[in-house]
C-alpha cells in the first residue's frame, strides 16, 4: 500500500511519461551497488571463473561511471601507444584475465585501476614519461599488479574492518581511520610495484625503468598541481626507489 501512494504521489508531481525516465535512471544508480554485492558473494562462495566475471561486471559499470568524468579525447598517437603497451603486459600477466586500457585527457597526471582489468592512464602522465614505451609500461604495471593481486577486494574488505573497529573507539576514529587506511595503502602501492616490475620484464620491457620513471617523477615538485594528485595517493618516492633497488 505504501509504495501505491508513492507512485499516486510520483504522477500528480511529475506526470505519467516522467516515471519510465525516473525508473531508468533510479535502475542506473542500482546497478552498480548490485553488481558489487554480487561480485562479493561471488569471491566468498563461488568459482574463480565466476568471481573473475562478477568482478568484471562490476568494474565495467566503475568504469562507465569513471570515463564519464573526462569528456575530452586523448591524442590519437597516444592511445595506440598504450594500447600496444598494455596488450603485451596483459600477455605477460596471464590468468586468463582481460585488461582494457584508455587514456583520459585529466589535467592531473595519474593512473587508476578498477575492478576487472580496466586500466586508466592521463595524458599528463604519458607527457611526463616522454612518451618512452618502458617508462609507460611500468606505470601501466603497476595498475596490472592492482588488479592481478586483487587490491581492489582487500580494500574494499579492509575498509570494511577498519570502519568497525573505528566506531568502537570514540574520539580517535577519524584519526585511527585515516591512520589504518594509509598505512594499508602503502603496502599495496608497494607490492604494486614488484609486480609491475616482473611483469615489464616478462613483457620484454626494460625493468630499470621502473628507477627512471619513478626518479622522474621525484623531480616534478609535489606542489604542482598536475601532479599533486598522484603524490597525494601515493606512497614517498624514495620509499619506493628503495623497495626497488633491494
Amino acid at each position: 500500500m505504501p509504495l501505491l501512494i508513492l507512485l499516486l504521489i510520483l504522477l500528480l508531481l511529475f506526470g505519467a511519461r516522467t516515471l519510465p525516465r525516473m525508473g531508468q535512471v533510479l535502475g542506473e544508480k542500482a546497478r552498480k551497488p548490485v553488481r558489487q554485492a554480487r561480485w562479493m558473494m561471488a569471491w566468498a562462495s563461488g568459482t574463480e571463473e565466476e568471481a573473475q566475471a562478477a568482478e568484471t561486471e562490476y568494474g565495467r559499470e566503475c568504469a562507465r561511471e569513471f570515463a564519464a568524468q573526462f569528456p575530452g579525447v586523448a591524442a590519437e598517437g597516444d592511445r595506440d601507444l598504450v594500447e600496444a603497451i598494455g596488450a603485451k603486459l596483459a600477455g605477460a600477466a596471464g590468468e586468463g584475465r582481460r585488461f582494457t586500457f584508455r587514456v583520459v585527457a585529466a589535467s592531473a597526471a595519474n593512473a587508476y585501476a578498477l575492478p576487472g582489468g580496466f586500466v586508466f592512464i592521463t595524458a599528463p602522465l604519458i607527457e611526463l614519461c616522454g612518451r618512452r614505451r618502458d617508462e609507460v609500461a611500468f606505470f601501466l604495471a603497476h595498475e596490472i599488479g592492482h588488479v592481478v593481486r586483487g587490491h581492489a577486494r582487500d580494500q574494499l574488505t579492509a575498509g570494511v574492518l577498519i570502519d568497525a573497529v573505528a566506531r568502537r573507539l570514540s574520539g580517535v576514529g577519524l584519526l585511527l581511520r585515516e591512520a589504518l587506511g594509509k598505512g594499508y595503502s602503502r603496502s599495496l602501492e608497494l607490492e604494486a610495484d614488484r609486480e609491475a616490475v616482473r611483469l615489464v620484464r616478462a613483457a620484454g620491457f626494460d625493468p630499470a625503468a621502473a628507477l627512471s620513471a619513478l626518479g622522474r617523477l621525484a623531480g616534478v615538485a609535489p606542489d604542482n598541481s598536475g601532479f599533486a594528485e598522484y603524490f597525494s595517493t601515493h606512497p614517498a618516492l624514495d620509499e619506493r626507489i628503495r623497495a626497488l633497488e633491494v
